[in-house]
């Protein structure tokens, strides 16, 4: 079941939708995929639209069974959390988040509103990893896969203009690793990090990683150990930023291995089907990006964000410039996806289809349609996410 299905009844004036969900937020992302111009829209009706399927009873548009997830016993459990997270841009003083408490999990439909330049869009990027919270923590599932479709961008493929889509999906995830989440600024290696490895009693590698006593540890080498010696660590004390980011690294390894990509065929065949399922027909697969529409340039965009597959989903303004059909079917797929939604969009028909809560993003604070006030703000919500940790940590889920 996809969970969650379309509930509560939307108001045209701001896009809340009422029903039970999940008021909460965050963490990093395992494949980020920005969508060209005119976002998952173009994706979905440009370029000649996706078509349909000779199959009368095939859906016009289908995502991939995500998984289980190690310690998550039901769907109402956290995957996401975030905890007093705030942000503020280098160029600007005010804080566009302030102090946001939020939680999702697998059964989570979110509808993220606002007025324009709220913070919507900064939220999800805090969420998926492409920026880093100026304060609070980021709570996640540590096998967690999160797939985000940005509303504009198409830098992934810029770099690839002369290759064929079969082949940039081929060298993309090239032994199960996404070389897209390097360059994120979560992940991202600087040549100072690099020195840092480099430095006597510094980490230099890791090598492992486990719960222990109920933390989790990694398994990491120093530099001037003897060879041979390694030595468990838990999360906590590896607090240097170039650790951070080689723990990260590793994370991603292991999701890799998880969710099976790196024993995922990336033959011809695969990857044939794989792209049919996104309206890239076998001769569009072997031309060149280049040649492609805006429409459909997008569509691989979307195409390779989903071969990880995720957990959680999270799209800024999927809605724009959709026809009717297409969006009836995105809306259906996204309410039978087996994981989480996130989505930021003005359209309310499609959050009252789609959505079982809100999240109002307004002078910095992010307010649950299913609250009073700003998620966590009261003693009650402060016991709340207290016992929430505690599942969380009986999960393995780890502090990022």
């Amino acid at each position: 079941g996809g969970g969650g299905g379309g509930g509560g009844g939307a108001n045209g004036a701001n896009g809340s939708a009422g029903g039970r969900g999940s008021a909460q937020v965050g963490s990093r992302a395992s494949a980020y995929a920005p969508s060209g111009p005119g976002g998952l829209a173009a994706a979905m009706s440009g370029g000649g639209g996706l078509g349909k399927s000779s199959a009368k009873d095939k859906p016009l548009i289908s995502f991939p069974d995500p998984g289980q997830l190690d310690g998550i016993k039901n769907k109402q459990q956290a995957v996401l959390r975030i905890e007093d997270l705030s942000f503020a841009y280098p160029t600007r003083p005010t804080l566009v988040l302030d102090a946001v408490n939020a939680r999702v999990n697998l059964s989570s439909r979110v509808a993220i509103v606002g007025a324009n330049g709220a913070g919507k869009t900064t939220l999800l990027k805090n969420m998926v990893g492409e920026l880093e919270p100026s304060a609070g923590n980021i709570w996640k599932h540590h096998n967690l896969r999160v797939s985000y479709i940005a509303q504009h961008s198409m830098h992934h493929l810029e770099a690839n203009l002369e290759m064929a889509p079969k082949e940039y999906i081929q060298r993309r995830f090239f032994l199960g690793r996404d070389k897209e989440l390097a360059s994120m600024a979560t992940m991202e290696m600087s040549e100072e990090d690099n020195a840092q490895r480099k430095v006597r009693g510094n980490v230099c590698e890791i090598l492992g990683r486990a719960v222990k006593g109920g933390s989790l540890c990694y398994e990491v080498k120093k530099i001037g150990d003897r060879p041979g010696v390694t030595r468990w660590e838990p999360q906590q004390f590896l607090k240097a930023p170039y650790v951070v980011k080689m723990t990260r690294h590793y994370d991603e390894m292991i999701k890799a291995s998880q969710s099976g990509l790196d024993i995922r065929p990336l033959t011809s065949v695969e990857v044939y089907a794989h792209l049919s399922d996104f309206g890239i027909s076998m001769e569009l697969a072997d031309s060149k990006i280049k040649r492609m529409s805006g429409g459909q340039k997008s569509r691989l965009v979307l195409a390779a964000a989903m071969w990880t597959k995720p957990h959680v989903i999270a799209l800024d303004e999927p809605t724009n410039y959709l026809d009717n059909e297409t969006l009836a079917a995105l809306t259906e797929a996204l309410r039978k996806f087996k994981g989480g939604v996130l989505t930021v969009s003005h359209n309310a028909g499609f959050v009252a289809d789609l959505c079982n809560d809100s999240w109002r993003v307004y002078q910095g604070k992010v307010t649950s349609a299913e609250e009073s006030g700003t998620a966590g703000s009261s003693k009650k919500g402060a016991a709340a996410r207290r016992k929430a940790r505690a599942e969380d940590k009986g999960a393995g889920v780890d502090k990022g």
